[in-house]
């Protein structure tokens, strides 16, 4: 929801369909957090090559309303792109960071530890 707020105050003006954005990103946060919970539990049950696949389902769940954005950004000038950029990937190093500590916390409740 704040990112549609985001997108509609900072972006609609390039070209940017907010309510374009809250439909991709709805569907797609459902479908990012049923991935990244099966690759935790696949990953601490060490079943890589189906982690493998739901790492991918995680991976293009996170990513598509952000490429959105920048698929359907007319115009803007340099720095909105840059900047675009610069959210995704801080996005995806907490995301990432985010997963390992998922991961762990599960890892030990399993260890009984």
């Amino acid at each position: 929801m704040v990112a549609t707020f985001v997108v509609w105050k900072a972006l609609s003006k390039y070209g940017v369909n907010p309510i374009i954005f809250f439909v991709i990103d709805a569907i797609t946060s459902w479908t990012y957090g049923i991935a990244t919970a099966r690759l935790t539990v696949c990953v601490v049950r060490r079943e890589w090559k189906i982690a493998r696949k739901w790492a991918w389902a995680s991976a293009v769940s996170f990513l598509t309303p952000q490429v959105y954005i920048l698929i359907a950004a007319h115009h803007a000038p340099r720095d909105v792109y840059l900047i675009v950029i610069g959210v995704i990937s801080f996005m995806v190093l907490l995301a990432i960071v985010s997963l390992i500590v998922q991961i762990k916390k599960s890892a030990n409740l399993s260890s009984g530890r």
